[in-house]
């Protein structure tokens, strides 16, 4: 089933862990999910105006607003703790947009994941988080495990709400593996997959680049699904088949680096 046309929609939205330590609320990569944020808020306000659901006047003034939501937003996330809060832009059914900040509890942290294969799932805007969560969260509810969501050509190009690396065996220049993360236009860019690779990119053993593969290909791969809640999870189960277990020593040392990531709200 379809929103009305004059409904509420979500434009955009990103999500992080927030956690308290020593007094100070701190986020895993804050600054590059704000970055992320102001990055899809402006796509998502161009392609608003263009298609003349938002006016002129409003997007002149986008830039002014989004500094003024966000400022505020430091204060509110730091003042309510530990958390899951989301960053908002909501198109109204007026046509007009607007911010907005949902501070929501904590859920359960998990320590793995299982992906079921869902198929191709057209997205309005497949490379923005927000307008397909609600569509997603739904399959995910039907499905039972995290939705893997694939190319017409096969290939798989995310988790309904996690990114995905895979470990090949040790290559050529004396990597004791080499790391993979899913190459597509069509996905979300993943914060926690950014700092994933910045880290790898700084050692001489570890490396992490763009790959492809279809589920079968996964079968025989240690897989990490990662996310800005979770952090890392690795893959227990794809499609009912039960996948290698992860290197203990290398989970360990990316989970220590994703660790050192954490920054202060405000």
């Amino acid at each position: 089933m379809t929103a009305p046309a004059d409904a509420r929609a979500l434009l955009v939205a990103d999500s992080f862990r927030v956690r308290v330590r020593d007094g100070v609320a701190e986020v895993r990569g804050f600054s590059a999910h704000l970055e992320r944020f102001r990055d899809t808020v402006g796509r998502a306000l161009g392609a608003e105006s263009t298609s003349g659901a938002a006016p002129a006047a409003e997007e002149a003034s986008a830039a002014e607003q989004l500094d003024a939501f966000l400022g505020a937003a430091r204060t509110r996330i730091a003042e309510a703790g530990a958390g899951f809060p989301r960053l908002e832009l909501w198109r109204e059914p007026d046509g007009h947009t607007s911010f907005s900040l949902a501070i929501r509890p904590l859920p359960p942290l998990r320590e793995t994941i299982e992906l079921r294969s869902a198929g191709v799932i057209a997205l309005a805007h497949p490379d923005r988080k927000g307008p397909g969560i609600a569509r997603l969260g739904a399959l995910a509810q039907e499905l039972g495990a995290e939705p893997l969501l694939l190319s017409p050509a096969g290939t798989v190009r995310e988790g309904a709400t996690t990114s995905l690396v895979y470990w090949l065996d040790g290559d050529e220049h004396g990597n004791e593996a080499a790391g993979r993360v899913i190459a597509d236009t069509e996905r979300v860019a993943s914060v926690t997959e950014r700092l994933l690779r910045a880290a790898a990119a700084g050692t001489a053993r570890r490396s992490i680049t763009e790959g492809r593969a279809t589920p079968a290909q996964l079968l025989g791969c240690e897989v990490w699904a990662v996310n800005a809640l979770h952090g890392i999870r690795p893959v227990t189960r794809l499609d009912g088949a039960e996948l290698p277990a992860p290197h203990a020593a290398r989970l360990r040392w990316f989970r220590e680096a994703l660790d050192r990531s954490w920054e202060p709200v405000r």
